[in-house]
């Protein structure tokens, strides 16, 4: 007997924090098949088996056709850059679904002190002002802040020895998940005075964003990329709505 065809075979862009629970709320379902590729460290609990693949428009295009893609779930970082306007992209061009799962922006609360920031470069003008600011942008976008002639303390969740590109930045190293009790003793014992975070939105990292309401400080927000035109799916739940009505 000829083995029945999947209904749908989805082609999943890895990378966010919620990759292995996305994951398996798609794999293992009737009629479904899944194939991964993770965009820079693959998150731990999956296994890429698309690692030939360049996570380009060219290459996803291909991809898309080679493997017969009728779906293209994108569970990628909020600031990975390009890859989800390549990854729409691709889909534009083979006739494949997009569907992309991102989370709720934070948004601020009556009585925070909160600037929403485009870009990197208007965000270095908003911390000007401050003499200790705390930041989880990455070390790919401190350059763009060298202007800034105070305390510049960078969160790093992968322990390393590089030294930083200036001798006003610290890094602070630490492994998520964080409490709000410890976000809050860390940023006071800094001494902070303004804090600048990638607006990332969702619950699992909102602690730093209650930790700096907590205590007054500045809040500036940098923006996500605007999302590309497709079915946006706000959580892990949702991703699992999406996949049974396929």
């Amino acid at each position: 007997m000829t083995p029945k065809a999947p209904r749908a075979r989805i082609l999943m862009l890895g990378g966010a924090g919620e990759t292995a629970a996305a994951l398996a709320a798609v794999r293992g379902r009737a009629g479904l098949e899944v194939r991964v590729l993770c965009d820079g460290a693959t998150p731990k609990g999956v296994v890429s088996d698309l690692q030939d693949v360049t996570p380009d428009r060219a290459g996803l295009t291909q991809a898309l056709r080679a493997g017969g893609f009728t779906h293209l779930l994108d569970v990628t970082h909020g600031f990975a850059g390009q890859i989800s306007t390549d990854a729409a992209a691709a889909c534009k061009a083979t006739g494949a679904q997009y569907a992309l799962l991102r989370r709720p922006a934070w948004t601020p609360a009556p009585g925070d002190r909160w600037t929403d920031v485009p870009d990197v470069a208007a965000a270095s003008d908003s911390i000007a002002p401050f003499e200790r600011v705390f930041t989880n942008v990455g070390r790919a976008l401190l350059s763009a802040l060298a202007g800034f002639g105070g305390q510049l303390f960078v969160r790093q969740t992968t322990r390393h020895t590089m030294l930083p590109p200036q001798g006003n930045i610290r890094y602070v190293f630490g492994s998520p998940p964080f409490s709000h009790d410890a976000e809050v003793g860390l940023l006071r014992d800094m001494a902070v005075d303004a804090v600048l975070f990638r607006n990332t939105g969702g619950a699992a990292s909102e602690t730093k964003v209650t930790a700096a309401r907590a205590l007054g400080l500045q809040m500036v927000m940098l923006s996500r990329p605007v999302a590309p035109e497709g079915t946006h799916l706000p959580d892990v739940a949702a991703v699992a709505r999406w996949a049974d009505s396929l």
